[in-house]
């Protein structure tokens, strides 16, 4: 490994860039980000991978653990054939218990994931919320964020997640805060820092040193932006499955093209890494045309490519897993009427 130090990063991030370069522009103060510059131009190093390792996790690497093997799931297997379905539950809906057993006796997907505080608005713990889908039976993945838990926050809700018998884990550094209410951000460590310190204390070790005893722990899950260019993107991952990543759910995709671009990422990936790792691609349904300056301002790329031409070209990926389905709606009746419609054509393409 390489150690490189990026001074600029207005997140202090060991491992950059994160998700938050909007068109080659930082979220924090729209300046341009540093890491994207570094990367483009120095993409490996006599075929090392660009990766700063947190002291802590350092240490706590040297404690003699055991390889915990993980959960077996109804998900896991899905993604294994390429016919994954995961759907992210519709946090902005719910407005009481009643709505979220409406929800679970209605859809059938493989995995519920449940963000967490997209976009900087304050929902709902995504670690308690999937604790409670828990006891409806069913597989979930709860997303979690750096930016506002740090080291110690954030091994909590990880030992939670061995406790409540999670599927999957997704990692994620997390947007800046005050997209919406502003908030004092934390950023104790990058998303492939969470995902190194994930898998120790999935497998039974702590930041304190101590250990406890596991027996099945969940699934690894990191993010892609197929927004990105490949060279810089590959890095990522790179990064991210070194540090113990076993799935990537990317970042919404609207176009073919966007598709097009997870293939040439995974191209460039075999520069640094020979893995096999699979790809969850989010879908959002529908892309409207109110909806696509938002996501331009996001720096996902629109189009006029429909929903069921997106998706046949996901098909055709390789690294497929399945897709992951994000509905956006706050009132419940839409939302679910959405699901049924979208769900007919997944079902029509994947199945």
């Amino acid at each position: 490994m390489v150690e490189l130090r990026i001074f600029g990063c207005p997140k202090s991030l060991l491992n950059g860039p994160c998700g938050g370069a909007f068109n080659g522009k930082c979220e924090v103060n729209e300046n341009h980000c540093p890491w994207l510059g570094v990367l483009e131009r120095v993409h490996y190093l006599d075929g090392a991978v660009l990766f700063n390792e947190h002291p802590i996790l350092m240490e706590i690497g040297k404690i003699p653990s055991r390889d915990v093997k993980p959960k077996n799931s109804n998900f896991w297997s899905q993604v294994e054939k390429g016919r994954a379905l995961s759907v992210e539950f519709p946090i902005a809906a719910v407005k009481n218990e009643e709505d979220v057993a409406k929800i679970v006796s209605q859809i059938t997907p493989e995995l519920y994931t449940i963000p967490d505080n997209p976009l900087g608005y304050p929902h709902f713990s995504p670690t308690a919320f999937a604790t409670h889908l828990k006891h409806f039976g069913i597989e979930v993945m709860p997303h979690l964020t750096a930016k506002d838990r740090n080291l110690t926050a954030l091994t909590a809700e990880l030992k939670t997640a061995v406790l409540f018998n999670f599927e999957v884990v997704l990692l994620a550094t997390g947007d800046w805060p005050s997209l919406a209410l502003p908030s004092r951000p934390v950023f104790d460590l990058d998303s492939t820092n969470m995902i190194r310190l994930a898998r120790f204390v999935f497998n039974g070790v702590l930041p304190t040193k101590e250990t406890f005893e596991v027996k099945e722990r969940p699934r690894v899950a990191g993010a892609m932006n197929p927004h990105y260019k490949p060279r810089v993107e590959a890095q990522r991952i790179a990064r991210k499955l070194m540090a113990g990543a076993e799935l990537f759910f990317t970042q919404v995709v609207a176009t073919k093209e966007s598709v097009t671009r997870i293939k040439e990422t995974f191209i460039e990936l075999k520069k640094y890494i020979n893995a096999e790792v699979p790809v969850m691609v989010s879908l959002l349904y529908p892309i409207s045309d109110d909806i696509k300056p938002l996501l331009r301002r996001m720096g996902i790329q629109t189009g006029d490519d429909t929903f069921e031409e997106v998706l046949e070209e996901v098909k055709a990926l390789d690294v497929a897993g399945g897709v992951n389905l994000i509905i956006l709606s706050r009132n419940l009746d839409v939302w679910l009427s959405l699901w049924r419609e979208a769900y007919e054509k997944i079902k029509e393409v994947l199945r």
